[in-house]
């Protein structure tokens, strides 16, 4: 079995993802524009079903509000940068970002489109052992995996979209900068978010956390 991160895409992102498909496969149209479309959407989806929907269901106090404001301000960033990377090609190059962006998408076990990466068999295996103790009451004793396993989880997350994707790009050297200099920067804010919020979160909001993320992580 291979372990997956999934999200489920919105109508909007799979209609561009479809779309994607048939244009790659005609070859009769412009491919920049519609790579770019996908990239950005896939960007702001992940990222807002990875931090923002987490932080969204806790219930109201003064970290919430603080963890949103770091949520938005990765997603601005890489929103950002993105809008910095991407630009007129040709269909040769729009092309290996396109094929790229299409390994990303898989069925899950229910057969339901997901959009996401794989992960190690073996951190699918820890991460869902810790939701379990989690979901049975014992979340106090899950912090210090959960944030080792949500670290490793996010910097795989990173490499994928921010690494091996940009690797489709060919990008310049002054563009390869700013991907490695933002990428430093989530990477940073990322590992800040997780060890904030793990050990401040409450019993029942442990619980919230770790059930949004469980139906996330999968093997098929």
């Amino acid at each position: 079995m291979t372990g997956y991160f999934g999200f489920m895409p919105s109508t909007e992102l799979s209609n561009e993802i479809n779309h994607a498909r048939d244009s790659a496969a005609k070859g009769d149209a412009v491919l920049y524009p519609i790579r770019d479309r996908v990239a950005k959407a896939i960007n702001d989806e992940l990222v807002e079903s990875t931090l923002v929907q987490v932080v969204i269901d806790l219930p109201p106090n003064d970290k919430k509000d603080t963890m949103l404001k770091l949520a938005n301000f990765i997603k601005s960033t890489s929103t950002g940068l993105l809008g910095q990377l991407l630009g007129k090609v040709d269909n040769a190059q729009a092309l290996k970002s396109l094929a790229f962006l299409e390994q990303s998408i898989h069925l899950d076990p229910n057969g339901v489109q997901r959009v996401g990466f794989e992960l190690p068999e073996s951190l699918v295996d820890q991460m869902k052992t810790s939701f379990a103790a989690v979901a049975a009451g014992d979340g106090k004793n899950q912090r210090d995996a959960l944030k080792t396993q949500f670290k490793l989880f996010a910097d795989l997350s990173i490499k994928h979209y921010m690494e091996d994707f940009n690797k489709t790009l060919d990008l310049g050297m002054v563009k390869r900068g700013l991907a490695n200099a933002a990428k430093g920067t989530i990477t940073k804010a990322v590992h800040i978010a997780i060890d904030k919020l793990i050990p401040a979160l409450g019993k029942e909001e442990l619980m919230i956390f770790a059930a949004h993320y469980d139906q996330m992580v999968y093997k098929v």
